[in-house]
């Protein structure tokens, strides 16, 4: 989701004219209409700049105990993920682009477990990456063309865009105006596959929904406002519990291009026990929170 739209969104009551030197009663108004707003695709061009910020805060607090355990297995950890950088389009054809570069500023993680505070940078963190489409095989180099290690590449592909073929959220934007009140049943379908595919097999999102719930008219164009909510699931490899995140939050979308500015979720973290870790016996008392913070910018560079 990359680029913008401006519409004018027409809003109001008629008042209908009473007939002249009759006392007739005035005709009821209309209902006024709900404000609808058109977002609308447009092609990627070479030199087409986004940056994109990204931060990931959770938090939990566990107690997991057992008949046979003296005391109580405790876990209290905190977790903030960060990223920032730009995408430049190098390569293009109509809305599918075919390469990028990636230039990437801070980029890792700070954790706290029992006070010890632990922080990662990224081996990405700092660097610039060069990504092609070359007959269907990515291909991922430095910024002079030279090959990379593989724990690098991993990384970049964790924030690469989709070459080769058509943003499948920006796809799932329909091509006909949308009312205040109405949903992105498209979007919400896209977005949940979307973070399926990042987050890995033990990761499930359900009842995703995208609802337009404003129409603002700002300076660079139309933005719809949307409340967003899902449901993500997740259990660690050979963890004992299952975790639950009801998210909730709001997305604005520039309606020229359909880019996306700001992307903001949170919620409880819910711990559930496994079957088989109830039948071994085990009881589990947890909390958390959880919040994501997408933010995009997109500069107008020189052609």
């Amino acid at each position: 989701m990359h680029r913008v739209y401006p519409f004018v969104v027409s809003l109001g009551l008629s008042l209908a004219p009473l007939a002249a030197g009759a006392a007739a009663p005035a005709t009821p108004a209309p209902e006024a209409k709900a404000p609808s707003i058109q977002f609308k695709q447009v092609n990627a061009r070479v030199g087409d700049q986004e940056a994109l910020d990204s931060a990931v805060d959770m938090r939990l607090a566990l107690d997991l105990r057992a008949s046979d355990m003296d005391t109580p297995m405790s876990v209290s950890m905190s977790v903030t993920s960060s990223s920032q950088h730009t995408v430049t389009v190098l390569a293009a054809k109509g809305n599918v682009v075919s390469k990028v570069k990636m230039a990437f500023g801070d980029v890792g993680e700070v954790a706290e477990e029992k006070g010890d505070v632990q922080r990662k940078a990224s081996p990405i963190s700092g660097k610039t990456y060069l990504a092609e489409l070359k007959k269907e095989r990515l291909v991922i180099t430095d910024a002079k063309g030279q090959p990379v290690s593989r724990e690098e590449e991993g990384e970049v592909k964790k924030h690469l865009p989709e070459l080769g073929r058509p943003d499948r959220l920006e796809a799932a934007f329909p091509k006909t105006p949308l009312a205040v009140g109405a949903s992105l049943e498209g979007f919400s379908d896209a977005l949940a596959k979307l973070m399926v595919d990042e987050a890995g097999d033990d990761t499930r999102v359900t009842q995703t929904r995208a609802t337009l719930a404003e129409v603002r008219q700002e300076p660079r164009g139309a933005v719809g406002v949307f409340d967003v909510s899902m449901t993500v699931l997740r259990q660690e490899v050979n963890a004992p519990f299952l975790m639950t995140i009801p998210l909730q939050g709001k997305m604005s979308v520039l309606a020229e291009g359909i880019q996306l500015l700001e992307l903001t979720l949170s919620g409880p973290v819910k711990v559930e026990l496994t079957d088989d870790a109830v039948e071994a016996g085990f009881e589990a008392r947890g909390e958390g929170a959880m919040r994501l913070r997408l933010t995009g910018k997109k500069a107008d560079t020189a052609r």
